[in-house]
């Protein structure tokens, strides 16, 4: 025990080629899609937000939107893509495939609750409180319905386990104040701030997480029940260092944090989300991330944000099993793109940045959480504060 105690302590940064192969993907990725830039009619997102209010079929595509907008996507095939790839993720867990990569939901078995909390929560917000509507009076280009996707709902199902009873709690209570709660600040503490938008969505999820949390401990029906535990054969202590020093494990790594924001962590439903917005992309620039035409600037500063992160903080994967690299992914890098402009040197930054301060101050606030308080609290309230942090940065850098 001792010689693997000292193993460990060798490992102080990640795999330099691997480092260099997640940055090189991402060039790569920008390079590509920035020279094929076509605009067309094929769901045009101001289109779908003038219609989303009284017609079904918009309704529906915002409703399968809202999967990515926690990646900026925003995307009908990116949130396709991020579906299918967790149930492939889950399926190949289940059977315990040598292909099956990081366990989806953290090895808990639990992605068809998660995935139903997502949908149920979802379906409420927009098909039964319809908070869709407001798109009807002109007024708004763009509603934070999404929260409930990556908030509190799917957070329940995984600290209360399988059960009808958490998971209609749960949906419920995320479908109805979400919502809510992130319009209020976007309209009155954002404009005041002058930071990215970003901001209020995150601390949404951080205000409704801790109500949400704090009324399920409180309700005499919910009880923890264990899932069904996975039948995967546990690799030993020094196969799992060898495994993780290798260049591949951090390219895995860090395709997996683009699942991260949904709770599904694993490699596969990242690389179908990545395709997925590859594919919008191609058939209408204008219509993933809001017609921004900043997609190959957010995927760049996305694999920058999580390849840092990963390098950095390897010996918090070592310690740990899982550190929060996802933050920048899903916050500060996207964010700070589309707040200073769609270019190298802002992605490039935003995601250094956000990738040295984002996964330490999850950390931070995690620590801080207590009991049956579910860590997602501690990694959102890091997004919220790396985001200022980092937007602050950039505006009095005098190159921007």
């Amino acid at each position: 025990m001792e010689d693997m105690n000292t193993n460990k302590k060798q490992y102080k940064t990640g795999s330099l080629p691997g480092f260099i192969i997640s940055i090189g993907i991402g060039i790569l990725i920008y390079l590509v899609l920035s020279g094929m830039n076509f605009q067309t009619s094929w769901l045009d997102y101001n289109t779908i937000v003038a219609n989303a209010d009284s017609n079904v079929f918009y309704k529906f595509i915002w409703y399968i939107m809202n999967f990515t907008e926690a990646q900026f996507y925003a995307g009908v095939f990116a949130s396709l893509g991020l579906i299918l790839g967790g149930i492939v993720a889950w399926r190949l867990d289940v059977k315990n495939s040598k292909l099956a990569g990081f366990n989806v939901c953290y090895g808990s078995n639990m992605f068809p609750w998660v995935l139903a909390s997502q949908l149920l929560s979802l379906f409420i917000a927009i098909f039964i409180l319809k908070y869709t509507s407001l798109f009807g009076n002109g007024e708004y280009t763009w509603l934070p319905t999404f929260i409930t996707v990556v908030g509190a709902p799917p957070a329940i199902m995984l600290l209360y386990g399988p059960s009808i009873k958490a998971l209609l709690t749960g949906s419920i209570l995320g479908g109805i104040m979400g919502f809510p709660v992130a319009f209020w600040i976007s309209n009155n503490i954002i404009p005041v701030l002058e930071v990215p938008g970003v901001v209020s969505n995150v601390f949404t999820m951080t205000i409704t997480g801790l109500i949400v949390c704090c009324i399920a401990k409180a309700l005499p029906w919910m009880e923890k029940v264990p899932a069904k535990p996975l039948n995967r054969s546990a690799k030993s202590e020094k196969e799992t260092l060898e495994e993780m020093k290798k260049p591949l494990w951090s390219v895995r790594r860090v395709l997996a944090d683009f699942s991260e924001a949904q709770f599904y962590g694993n490699e596969i439903a990242g690389l179908f989300v990545i395709l997925g917005v590859c594919l919008d992309w191609v058939l209408n620039s204008n219509h993933g991330a809001y017609a921004s035409g900043a997609i190959p600037a957010i995927i760049l500063s996305q694999f920058i944000g999580s390849a840092v992160g990963v390098f950095l903080y390897f010996n918090k994967y070592v310690e740990k099993g899982w550190y929060g690299t996802y933050v920048p992914v899903v916050s500060v890098g996207p964010a700070c793109v589309l707040m200073f402009g769609a270019t190298m040197p802002v992605a490039i930054t935003a995601g250094i940045l956000g990738g040295i301060i984002g996964p330490a101050l999850a950390e931070y606030f995690c620590d801080k959480l207590p009991e049956d308080y579910h860590p997602t609290i501690g990694n959102v309230t890091s997004m919220g504060v790396t985001t200022i942090v980092v937007s602050m940065i950039i505006k009095v850098l005098p190159w921007f």
